[in-house]
């Protein structure tokens, strides 16, 4: 599984002309280190007497963080699955009109569900960007560089896994579910970019102004 693999591991495989890991797991990397640097704030806040009226709010974060984180990992391998069901279903015979018919059938869904996957990535990016918000305003400020890197990193999650579901788009045939994804993807977007202004200025009221 990629994510046993050593961190230097990981980079070279990327680094090589293997597809897997590609744009889809990095995704779910980025946005499951961004939920690991906000349970490291929450790390940093509980149990301080500093900070004993965030104490429950920090309990919870640490739930949802680990929770996101979790999910995020599994996105890692599970994107490989995905593009790997889409090669068996291109290996499929075509050596007749019923064998083709099967094989299109095959890829068009393996496609949709590589598309329904990289989806579900940038979905739980974008939580992992909203977790991000809740940390900074109740975390520990002397690590409030941390939350905003939890929040920049789930950022770059959401994009890059928003990509990889429109690179899947082009190969479907379907165009209802392609508007339906794309209405979708819309969606997050604009929420990723309200939510990176509130992170960016939560933060640097904690960063610039002691």
């Amino acid at each position: 599984m990629l994510i046993d693999k050593s961190i230097t591991d990981f980079v070279d495989d990327l680094a090589s002309d293997s597809p897997m890991p590609g744009g889809g797991g990095v995704a779910a990397l980025a946005g499951a280190l961004g939920a690991g640097l906000g349970l490291m704030v929450c790390s940093l806040t509980e149990g301080k007497e500093k900070f004993k009226n965030e104490q429950e709010s920090i309990v919870k974060l640490k739930q949802e963080g680990t929770r996101l984180k979790e999910e995020l990992l599994r996105g890692v391998d599970g994107d490989g699955y995905s593009y790997i069901g889409i090669v068996n279903a291109y290996k499929l015979p075509k050596s007749n009109e019923a064998e083709i018919k099967i094989r299109n059938q095959t890829v068009q869904e393996a496609t949709k569900e590589a598309a329904r996957f990289s989806l579900s990535v940038g979905q739980n990016c974008l939580q992992v960007m909203k977790y991000a918000i809740d940390v900074v305003q109740f975390g520990n400020p002397n690590a409030a560089s941390e939350s905003l890197a939890c929040g920049l990193l789930a950022y770059a999650g959401v994009y890059s896994a928003l990509v990889t579901v429109e690179i899947n788009l082009s190969s479907i045939k379907d165009y209802i579910f392609i508007k339906d994804i794309l209405t979708i993807n819309a969606h997050i977007k604009e929420q990723a970019e309200v939510l990176k202004e509130k992170i960016s200025a939560e933060a640097a009221k904690r960063i610039l102004i002691r």
